[in-house]
């Protein structure tokens, strides 16, 4: 290019900008470029950030093939069943207010688990980090879920009591950033402690129109209350929320027979009322206790001052495991669905709940210590039956109705609390592995 051309060609890009398609521009000459080639570089990196920033919530099969994008365990575990598959059966076919809580719970456990209870620090300098949704799987799901509750529960729901605060954890996680989503997390804590019924022990009614305890409740309300303790920098919260688990056991559990420890399904005044132990009701009362137990024991506040009551559900937790592997004799290698009752067929969600349970519970206990081994064989043995039952799709068979858990058929199509289920035992597993207290054999 000639002086006069370059002279020319500098002048006219200070008056107006050059076409990338004008040919009075060279390659070899940086100041001759138009700025739509000098802030190319810039616009890549911004397109590059957005798609690192952006692309994992929106493309949960690709990511859930790794999950995390290293060559640690986490990021490289197999899971020996499509655990992508059951993911995606989670988040599209949970539709009520518990299901939508429980999803949100084992996304959070499987793809997030610093961010879960279960993390080794999960309340960094005590208190609730500032979560944005669309760089979290798991808050995502939730924000385009669950819509901002205007009533006194964060559902509307005219049955249940406790339901709706499963949904409690993510909406405190989503409130750092949304004071309304906040204000409906306060409401609903004011109907639980003030408005809602009371058996006569004083634990908080699983029913609306009557006092009724259900052993499903103790993984939606005590949960619910102990994090938001942490939020509220609320030490009676806290144990408020042990102390709920103490009451539902003090009513629910079986004190003898060779049911011993196990929990009734059902307590109360109404026709509902069920005194069998039924498998994923037990496992529902252990995973609570244990999200608790790991709320009280992550919290640098509640850690030192509450070790009576992190002894006291350890000891819950283990009447539960202990009678649950009592009562295991289906050739299946399943649990049935009434625990302690031959009549019933084995049955994959409660089995896989109540693994992921052993798992978590085994991974409290002093690595030397017998028991320890126990459980987590234990739990190895649940979890390859339940595997044995996951087809190419990632469903699990049989699996119980939860809708009627008396039905004596399992359930003809997917069960999506089930299928959360198998969320939260890979995601146990994995950590036991990853942690060096379990073996990596499928």
């Amino acid at each position: 290019m000639s002086d006069s051309q370059q002279t020319s060609s500098k002048a006219r890009a200070k008056d107006q900008p050059i076409s990338f398609l004008d040919e009075d521009w060279s390659w070899s000459d940086p100041s001759s470029w138009p700025l739509s080639i000098k802030f190319l570089p810039v616009a890549v990196a911004i397109v590059g950030i957005g798609i690192t920033v952006y692309f994992p919530s929106m493309s949960n099969q690709t990511r859930l093939n790794t999950l995390f994008a290293d060559n640690s365990c986490t990021g490289t575990f197999n899971y020996t069943f499509q655990i992508a598959r059951a993911k995606a059966h989670a988040e599209e076919l949970s539709t009520h207010d518990w299901e939508i809580g429980t999803a949100f719970e084992a996304i959070l456990e499987l793809i997030s688990p610093e961010k879960s209870v279960f993390g080794s620090n999960p309340f960094p300098k005590g208190e609730i980090p500032i979560r944005y949704y669309k760089m979290d799987e798991a808050l995502s799901y939730f924000h385009d879920t669950v819509p901002i509750s205007e009533g006194k529960m964060l559902a509307e729901n005219g049955y249940s009591v406790s339901d709706p605060a499963s949904l409690g954890v993510g909406s405190i996680m989503l409130g750092q950033t949304s004071p309304k989503r906040l204000a409906a997390v306060e409401r609903q804590k004011d109907y639980l402690l003030d408005g809602a019924p009371r058996y006569a022990n004083g634990a908080i009614s699983h029913r609306v129109e009557v006092a009724e305890l259900w052993s499903d409740a103790v993984s939606m309300v005590p949960p619910f209350l102990a994090y938001y303790g942490v939020a509220k920098k609320n030490l009676t919260l806290m144990r408020e929320a042990a102390r709920q688990c103490e009451l539902y056991r003090e009513v629910l559990t079986i004190r003898e027979g060779e049911r011993k420890g196990l929990w009734k399904h059902i307590v109360g005044p109404s026709e509902m009322a069920d005194g069998g132990a039924w498998s994923t009701g037990n496992a529902w009362a252990a995973y609570g206790m244990l999200r608790v137990r790991a709320t009280i024991a992550t919290w640098s506040t509640s850690r030192d001052e509450m070790q009576d009551e992190i002894a006291a559900l350890d000891s819950y937790i283990l009447e539960i495991t202990e009678g649950a592997m009592r009562s295991d004799d289906d050739d299946s290698g399943l649990l049935r669905n009434y625990l302690g009752d031959s009549s019933w067929f084995g049955e994959t969600a409660g089995t896989a709940l109540l693994a992921a349970a052993a798992y978590r519970m085994g991974m409290t206990l002093d690595r030397s210590t017998a028991e320890r081994d126990k459980i987590l064989k234990w739990a190895d043995s649940k979890r390859k039956a339940v595997v044995r039952h996951v087809d190419a799709d990632g469903v699990a068979k049989p699996v119980v109705n939860s809708l009627k858990h008396g039905q004596r058929e399992p359930l003809d199509g997917i069960n999506p609390e089930g299928e959360s289920f198998l969320l939260m035992m890979g995601a146990a597993w994995r950590e036991c592995v990853c942690s060096g207290r379990c073996s990596p054999d499928p």
